[in-house]
């Protein structure tokens, strides 16, 4: 079709009249549409109600605004609103990542550690999570940390761990102060059993699982602290309930032997059988044994 002279003159001024539109208008206004339908999608979702928020949040992160892109991914992460689909959630946090989004490069970092809509790859995972940590991201830092100390897709290193770790317990990751404890206690040059005490300590405080199960252990044992069974049963039991197998494995052991407490075999099934269902083989060999129990073995 040819354009005739008044068209092209007409689109010339149009042109003009919207390159004056974009230097006079406020800014955010002419681009309203996404922000606005991003902005209606996080209420909806805030308030519980997905299935209402996720076309205003698809429209919105098709658009390219990176929170909704988050937040679409979250849902299919989740299944909020939406059947659960790992495979879902990865183009929508990638363009999230990509954009530079912390928390979107961070659960992609989880994606690849996971497996959860990709296939495993702790490199790729590491490499997020660095992206992430770089911008200060506590949980990402914390991460970082845990893949050093580790070795998973990086080189073991505990300076590195130390490092990271550091960062993201100053930021306030709980869970940070207790993998720090961890290298504190058993990190070689990096060794300070005092700080790791008051580490794990205050994470325990904040009801830090891992925390209570360290410090619990540490009381039975007396090491770096001094032996208190009280103490040890309630840290444990703490961390038992919220998941922890070394937990309820230690917990069942201490009321198998009544070490420090009294001996309870309904006690000790509980416990042993929590952590053996999700594959302890410590807590399998010793629920064998108190279910062959001599008679009369829990009555002292």
């Amino acid at each position: 079709m040819q354009v005739t002279k008044q068209t092209k003159s007409g689109w010339k001024h149009y042109a003009t009249l919207l390159a004056f539109v974009l230097l006079i208008a406020p800014a955010g206004l002419v681009f309203a549409g996404p922000a606005e339908d991003a902005a209606k999608g996080m209420a909806l979702y805030e308030t519980k109600h997905y299935r209402d928020a996720l076309p205003y949040l698809q429209k919105a992160a098709e658009a390219g605004d990176t929170k909704a892109q988050l937040y679409v991914g979250n849902m299919y992460r989740e299944g909020l609103g939406v059947k659960k689909d790992y495979a879902k959630t990865i183009p929508w946090f990638e363009k999230a990542a990509n954009a530079g989004d912390a928390r979107a490069q961070t659960y992609l970092g989880i994606a690849y550690s996971e497996g959860l809509g990709v296939e495993p790859d702790y490199e790729k995972a590491a490499q997020w999570f660095l992206k992430a940590a770089e911008q200060n991201h506590g949980p990402a830092q914390t991460l970082v940390g845990v893949m050093y100390y580790k070795g998973m897709g990086v080189e073991q290193s505990f300076p590195e761990a130390k490092k990271w770790l550091e960062k993201a317990s100053a930021n306030g990751e709980k869970d940070a102060q207790s993998f720090l404890g961890l290298i504190y206690l058993e990190g070689g040059d990096e060794n300070n059993p005092a700080a790791a005490v008051d580490l794990l300590s205050h994470a325990a405080e904040q009801n830090e699982p891992l925390a209570q199960t360290i410090l619990g252990i540490m009381y039975i044992q007396g090491k770096y602290v001094k032996q208190d069974y009280t103490k040890a049963e309630a840290l444990l039991t703490k961390g038992a309930e919220a998941g922890n197998v070394d937990a309820a494995t230690f917990l069942g052991n201490m009321y198998y032997r009544g070490q420090g407490v009294k001996k309870d075999k309904a006690k000790a099934i509980k416990w042993l059988e929590k952590a053996a269902v999700r594959g302890d083989v410590d807590a399998q060999e010793l629920l064998y044994r108190v279910h062959h129990a001599k008679p009369g073995e829990f009555d002292n």
